[in-house]
């Protein structure tokens, strides 16, 4: 549809002319003045039709360009805003900070970049959802990347092909992901949807005695390669239906609205090789 549009949009000028040579031989060659007067007047309306078309398909394309660069305005931020909360998390944990402040050591480079993607297909009918998104292995899109966008984590790369990647998002059964009822928390759950709406999920496997706040912010817990700590997910709407009696379980309100999704961020780790190295010789020690 958009490389129809771009079409028209380069072309508008060149149809319009061809159209208007059309109508100016059936002029030429038909003497009947009502019939000139009629073809005049269809030259007028299809000359505004066109032209009103051209003038649409800029606008829409012109929009989407505008969105596209405005993500990726977005992705800069934000990937400045979780680099500088990295550093800082890093410094508040480090006894001698103010004495390690001039060496090189202190701040760690941030290793994750943001790559912008448009949602070209969506699958949200069951249990099994699906997101279709146009990065592929072309733009070093790999399976398990994490995906984001403006209003919250979206879900993880589970399949890559050459141009487009397939995302198994939040609101899929089979999506488990490690996070903390609020950014101060000490606990962390997992974030398991329970099928009933595109709206909510549970967080579940939190222990009994687990403090909650109704409105915390439900976020990354960073114990995974996948994404940072602290990406916000949702937010707690109160107790929710315990898969395990021995556990609480929090109903999360998602940010992100699947249903109208359109541009993602794509999470890369430049560390997650390595990391995913190390805890692996560590499972096979134990």
């Amino acid at each position: 549809m958009d490389k129809l549009l771009e079409f028209l949009r380069s072309n508008a000028h060149t149809l319009l002319f061809v159209v208007l040579e059309v109508i100016a031989l059936l002029l030429l060659f038909n003497g009947s003045v009502y019939r000139n007067s009629v073809l005049l007047s269809s030259t007028n309306a299809i000359t505004g039709t066109v032209t009103e078309y051209a003038n649409k398909s800029n606008e829409y394309l012109g929009l989407r360009d505008a969105n596209v660069a405005l993500m990726s305005r977005n992705a800069v931020l934000e990937e400045e805003n979780q680099r500088l909360k990295y550093q800082l998390r890093r410094l508040e944990v480090d006894s001698l900070t103010w004495q390690r402040l001039s060496t090189d050591s202190v701040i760690r480079p941030f290793p994750y970049q943001y790559k912008v993607a448009q949602v070209v297909g969506t699958t949200l009918f069951g249990g099994k959802n699906y997101l279709t998104i146009d990065m592929g292995s072309s733009e070093a899109i790999q399976n398990d990347m994490g995906v984001l966008s403006n209003e919250g984590i979206v879900g993880v790369v589970e399949t890559t092909g050459r141009n487009y990647a397939k995302v198994i998002p939040l609101v899929n059964s089979d999506f488990k992901l490690n996070c903390k009822p609020s950014p101060r928390s000490e606990y962390v759950g997992t974030l398991s949807w329970d099928g009933k709406d595109l709206e909510h999920t549970l967080l579940t496997n939190l222990p009994k005695h687990a403090p909650y706040n109704v409105g915390d912010s439900v976020v990354t817990s960073g114990y995974s390669a996948i994404f940072p700590e602290g990406l916000f997910i949702g937010t707690v709407e109160g107790e929710g239906e315990s898969p395990n009696d021995n556990f609480r379980a929090l109903r999360v309100k998602l940010g992100v609205a699947f249903g109208t999704l359109k541009y993602v961020y794509v999470v890369q780790n430049y560390e997650r090789e390595e990391r995913l190295e190390i805890e692996a010789v560590e499972k096979g020690e134990r």
